[in-house]
């Protein structure tokens, strides 16, 4: 009700400063997750309210997986998605604004796994397929691998984070790609991780923003933004944000 009434004030007076946007997140801690209550918390939220409000702009959430997300942010259907990493080819259907923070791609395991990893390719020569998540980035070189006709058969593609985790409880994979401070809080907080750890051989590392529709957000918009954040950074509270994830 209340998304509506605003919605319905910024069309009566014809407010130029009136923005709404849909956010995609989805329940996948420490990223993000909700209550029963339906109310949303974790780091991406902090970020988005951070920088929404800094902009003067409501929004709501849209819950949906990533794969999904990306072909909703093209289309314009959804107006922001966080921690995306920039390509050539996303740079031609989304806007960028960060980066937010780094991210780090390692290769999840069970713990006790002897494998040895020096070089990205050396995930194709294990004994059982890695997980990956339909459309993620981890990296140029991983990508040249999803490519190859050769090696199609050392990948399983999967829509949900948690079908990468079942998929290794249950022995159907060597491990999955995955940005290292999940797997960190995962052990930390989910019993679900207990007996997972990841290799030190880091496969990727990138640094990731809030990905914007072109479909749906003006350019003029985006600068709205963009200027929002750069005062963000300024005043020290994305770093506060970050900072106080990695201290809980």
């Amino acid at each position: 009700m209340r998304i509506l009434m605003f919605i319905l004030f910024c069309l009566l007076s014809f407010n130029s400063l009136c923005c709404h946007f849909k956010v995609r997140l989805e329940q996948y801690s420490p990223e993000s997750h909700k209550n029963l209550k339906n109310r949303w918390f974790g780091i991406d939220m902090e970020f988005t309210q951070a920088l929404l409000s800094e902009a003067n702009c409501e929004f709501e959430v849209i819950e949906v997986a990533w794969a999904r997300a990306l072909a909703m942010l093209g289309s314009g259907e959804i107006d922001m998605v966080l921690n995306m990493s920039k390509t050539k080819n996303r740079e031609t259907l989304f806007y960028f604004i960060g980066p937010i923070r780094s991210e780090t791609i390692v290769f999840a395991m069970q713990k006790n796994a002897q494998y040895i990893l020096n070089k990205t390719d050396d995930i194709i020569t294990l004994d059982k397929p890695v997980a990956v998540q339909r459309n993620a980035y981890y990296g140029d070189e991983v990508q040249k691998l999803l490519q190859h006709e050769e090696f199609q058969d050392m990948f399983i593609t999967v829509t949900e984070n948690d079908t990468k985790l079942a998929l290794l409880k249950h022995g159907r994979v060597s491990g999955f790609l995955e940005a290292r401070r999940n797997i960190i809080h995962g052990v930390k907080n989910d019993i679900n991780f207990e007996g997972i750890w990841f290799h030190p051989f880091v496969i990727h590392q990138d640094p990731i923003y809030f990905a914007l529709s072109k479909k749906s957000v003006s350019p003029k918009l985006k600068q709205r933004l963009a200027s929002a954040f750069a005062r963000l950074i300024a005043q020290g509270k994305i770093k506060k944000i970050v900072s106080n994830l990695n201290s809980g």
